[in-house]
């Protein structure tokens, strides 16, 4: 049982205030609290009597108020918190808070967070209305108006959670017959409702934090996706890492997943493990704005405990470590064996070739090819684990898995090679790349299915979302279509910037975050106020714009700076509102891939190298996956002036994308 306390309203009345309070002091005892403060129990003396008044003057006057359902203290699992009474009215939830004082906007954002836990992740409370109410002495007259207003989109979570009411005990009761009096009789059984399975699927961002201070993938993720596939493949590669230290063995292991199906979530597994603490594995990118946001969530994470400001960043260093700053310490200031003997590289498929590394660093050798160089000093054992996503090159000079193919292929020490079949094969996961074209058959190669995540956990409710883009990059509305993938998650057309910020600030209940998005090659978003400089984007603070507040300017909140394939790429929100550009427009046949020609004679020409034009396309869908809970689809209307801002290039795209099933966001 989740609850201190349950039953029906009938039961609650017909029992005495001792018994129920004496109920809630022994289930407090039972879950390990050893003292029960004076305040606690004067604090639920004192509102049980007021809950008990309300749900009298509701029973006199509503005919179905006895068979209401109400729990107190009710645990939201793994958030330590307890929400004070849920009271189920027909097939509506109430969650009810008690404050005191006269301003509580961190009690708001609580309850909205915890609403919104409920909405998404509780499988009881999913379809049914969910109202977040807070109770105060200090409270004025309850603005009853957003509880009689319907959103029109049942896929939003805000058709499903009312905006918050804040009322006195005295209206309380008026408040639960507004809510009474609304259609949805059928009585939610609270038995089964407390009993109801609780599968939350956390942020990257909060499952980095999470296992940092030591939980377990099966502790902070119980989809069922996270527990059955990401445990097993986690377990499966820890499996790996134990044989090559026992036997003495050099071992790369390549583990791939469709977009948000968690690799990156099972590589900070690996790494903060206590099983591999004596080991340090460390965790590398060479994506340079997520190493930036985690390293600073990380010393963050540890200020808050109080560490010096010193220890906290050089904790989060040798937590998330920049590939290219460990490379450099390795090739030009120490030749000796890295103190670790394991490395988990994200993104894999991103390490750069040859002639990229000699023209960033001078270097005449491919990232895979000195990687297992440095790791091979260590004589007695090391272990590589590579995270590889399809289609998610976007660079010049990024290898994909043939470069890691032709130096494990080349080199003196045999590695012992872990994949799975998609690696080998290629496939949609590798976007048809393999890791030995033609095959090898002088390394010793062992496939394994469970190397592969097959399931999208980023966006709730959108398993398919990952091929819906697919689908519509390889330009087949009618399959992307077909898959009906708005009818529950949430994606909108909009020809309007404003619009599209004010939706997303609609969605933003609780912890929420949002923000846009837009390729780099976007050249002439300028032309609608978003600046798409490369050297403005490389020199802004992103740590801030994915965790600072709604107050800083300098977050995603203020939709002010979008964030490209580059800053976004291993990282995600809530709801993002994609920004499309006239590098990536609709001809009414395919899709032209473009680039801006700059000088006085502005203009747009097709991309003609393969490779670029490779990574023009996987911008794309790095955009359209990033999202959690939403998006909005930005066309921009074009002028009829500016031959660069084509209106009928951009009106092509919007019907395009209107027949992949993407519907109109409706004015006002």
């Amino acid at each position: 049982m989740a609850c201190f306390y349950r039953s029906t309203v009938a039961e609650f009345l017909s029992t005495s205030e001792g018994e129920i309070l004496a109920r809630l002091s022994g289930e407090y005892a039972r879950r390990g609290y050893t003292s029960l403060y004076s305040d606690q129990t004067l604090t639920w003396e004192r509102d049980i009597r007021s809950l008990r008044s309300v749900l009298q003057t509701c029973k006199t006057g509503i005919s179905t108020a006895n068979k209401w359902g109400l729990l107190l203290e009710f645990s939201i699992p793994r958030k330590e918190v307890r929400v004070d009474a849920v009271i189920l009215i027909g097939s509506q939830i109430v969650i009810l808070e008690a404050k005191s004082g006269g301003a509580f906007p961190q009690a708001r954002k609580q309850l909205e967070e915890y609403s919104l836990l409920l909405h998404f992740f509780h499988k009881g409370s999913e379809r049914h209305k969910i109202v977040p109410v807070i109770v105060s002495p200090e409270a004025g007259e309850p603005n009853l108006d957003p509880l009689l207003q319907r959103e029109m989109f049942p896929q939003l979570a805000t058709y499903w959670i009312d905006k918050l009411v804040v009322t006195s005990w005295e209206r309380l009761a008026l408040v639960l017959d507004t809510i009474s009096a609304r259609e949805g009789t059928e009585q939610i059984d609270a038995e089964l409702w407390d009993r109801s399975p609780y599968h939350p699927v956390p942020s990257i961002i909060e499952a980095a934090v999470a296992l940092k201070t030591g939980l377990s993938i099966r502790e902070i993720a119980h989809c069922e996706a996270s527990e059955h596939e990401v445990g097993i493949v986690r377990q499966t590669i820890q499996t790996y890492v134990d044989a090559a230290r026992e036997a003495g063995k050099h071992v790369i292991c390549f583990l791939t997943g469709v977009p948000g199906s968690g690799k990156t979530l099972v590589g900070l597994s690996l790494a903060h493990s206590h099983e591999n603490q004596k080991d340090a594995i460390h965790f590398m990118s060479g994506n340079g704005p997520l190493v930036k946001v985690l390293q600073h969530l990380f010393t963050q994470e540890s200020r808050s405990k109080g560490a010096s400001a010193v220890h906290a960043r050089i904790e989060a260093r040798t937590l998330i470590e920049n590939v290219h700053v460990f490379a450099r310490y390795h090739t030009e200031d120490n030749a000796r064996e890295p103190s670790n003997h394991a490395i988990i590289f994200d993104e894999a498929q991103r390490a750069w070739n040859r002639i990229q590394n000699k023209k960033k660093f001078n270097r005449d050798y491919s990232e895979p090819e000195m990687l297992l160089g440095i790791m091979e000093r260590h004589q007695d054992w090391a272990m590589v684990i590579a995270l590889v996503g399809g289609g998610q090159e976007i660079n010049d000079g990024e290898a994909g898995l043939e470069e890691w193919g032709r130096a494990l292929a080349e080199r003196s020490r045999q590695w012992t090679i872990y994949a799975s079949p998609e690696v080998l094969n290629g496939g949609p996961s590798t976007a048809g790349h393999r890791l030995f074209d033609p095959p090898s058959l002088l390394l010793q190669v062992q496939t394994n299915p469970a190397l592969h995540l097959r399931t999208s956990n980023r966006s709730l409710r959108a398993e398919n979302l990952a091929i819906w883009v697919n689908h519509v990059l390889e330009g087949d509305a009618a399959s992307a279509a077909a898959l009906k993938i708005a009818e529950r998650f949430p994606i909108f057309l909009t020809r309007d910037l404003e619009q599209t910020r004010q939706k997303l600030q609609e969605q933003s209940i609780g912890p929420i975050r949002y923000g846009l998005v837009g390729s780099s090659g976007a050249t002439r978003l300028r032309a609608v106020g978003l600046e798409p400089s490369s050297t403005f984007h490389a020199d802004y603070p992103w740590e801030h714009w994915y965790l600072a507040g709604q107050e800083d300017l300098r977050s995603s909140y203020r939709c002010e700076v979008f964030a490209t394939e580059f800053e976004i790429q291993g990282l995600e929100l809530d709801w993002i509102g994609v920004c499309w550009g006239g590098d990536f427009v609709w001809d009414g046949a395919r899709w032209q891939l473009r680039k801006m020609l700059s000088g006085p004679n502005n203009r747009w020409v097709s991309i003609k190298n393969p490779d670029r034009r490779k990574f023009r396309q996987n911008a794309y869908r790095v955009l359209l996956t990033r999202a959690r809970q939403g998006m909005i689809l930005f066309v921009p209307s074009g002028d009829p002036d500016d031959p660069t801002n084509s209106p009928a290039e951009f009106n092509e795209t919007a019907e395009f994308l209107h027949a992949c099933g993407v519907p109109l966001l409706p004015a006002g």
